[in-house]
């Protein structure tokens, strides 16, 4: 890629510290002032099987993967299922914090690729760190949108210019503070490792085209 180091984003290679992620991407993404060429996309990756995701983050991303790592910014929510099997946490959240200042900035939550359904879903060597930022003191340079209830003091008073400018207010709140950025990584196991090459071009975990012009049109509504 043409250009200095210096002219690079941040976490150029890709390889960006936990410090990076949230003071820098996902603290800018929170506020809107995210970079136009932010090498990590938008997606849902709930409606993705992990071995799909690989191949979406090389198409809409400005960094290419390397197969074993890939992010994405992801609307948060508790419904971790994908269509063949689910993601499960391994682990309560770990606080993330400042170098120098102790100061904690976020959270981190590792999980894991399980194929099929609970309780007999098989893990795989496909886990995931998932990064939310703080919404106290360490998030306080965020501003807050405040919701106007003023017009809604009496059934008789309702203003529908206020309700429509309202439910504009509620849907800009619930974009605002619902991402968090997942790290993907695939963990070579030792079966993997002695795989044949014939293996690894399988293109049965690519997404069809068809699939892919669903996530491209996704993209756009969840940045309209």
């Amino acid at each position: 890629m043409a250009g200095s180091m210096e002219a690079r984003t941040v976490g150029y290679g890709f390889k960006p510290t936990e410090e990076q992620l949230f003071g820098h991407f996902l603290k800018k993404k929170l506020k809107g002032e995210l970079e136009a060429n932010c090498p990590i996309p938008d997606l849902n990756i709930y409606d993705w099987e992990p071995s799909q995701l690989f191949f979406i983050y090389d198409f809409f991303s400005t960094e290419s993967s390397d197969g074993r790592e890939c992010f994405f910014f992801c609307p948060r929510g508790r419904n971790r299922k994908t269509q063949l099997g689910y993601w499960k946490e391994t682990s309560r959240k770990c606080a993330i914090r400042v170098r120098g200042t102790g100061k904690p900035v976020g959270n981190k939550m590792t999980l894991v690729y399980h194929e099929g359904r609970r309780p007999k879903g098989r893990r795989t060597d496909v886990a995931m760190h998932e990064y939310h930022l703080n919404s106290d003191a360490s998030n306080s340079e965020i501003p807050d949108l405040v919701l106007d209830f003023s017009s809604f003091a009496s059934p008789s008073k309702i203003d529908f210019v206020s309700l429509d400018m309202f439910l504009f207010q509620l849907l800009e709140v619930s974009g605002f503070t619902a991402w968090v950025v997942c790290h993907i990584i695939k963990r070579e196991s030792k079966k993997a490792k002695s795989a044949t090459a014939s293996a690894s071009t399988d293109l049965s975990s690519h997404p069809s085209s068809a699939q892919v012009t669903k996530c491209y049109f996704w993209l756009i509504q969840s940045n309209i």
